[in-house]
């Protein structure tokens, strides 16, 4: 039982989330020559990257301007077209 409120797309996103980092760490790990651990350290830091950019752009550039509703859908909007770096 989740310790939070539960909505099944949020499992589904999870489990995809979790799908992709393997894949993306096994791809790296191939093309890089490095190890599945090294490639998913990797990997996982630039999420980290990412997350941040994301609570920035929240709550520094949307939600000064948006409603909460309105400045989320942005975020989703923009985190789906945000460009690998």
């Amino acid at each position: 039982m989740p310790f939070c409120g539960f909505n099944p797309t949020m499992i589904h996103g999870l489990a995809e989330f979790t799908k992709g980092l393997y894949e993306q760490a096994l791809k790296r790990s191939h093309e890089e020559n490095i190890s599945i651990e090294r490639a998913f350290e990797i990997e996982v830091a630039e999420m980290t990257i990412f997350l941040a950019k994301l609570d920035e752009r929240y709550y520094n550039e949307l939600r000064p301007k948006h409603d909460v509703v309105t400045a989320q859908e942005k975020l989703i909007e923009w985190a789906a077209f945000y460009p690998k770096q």
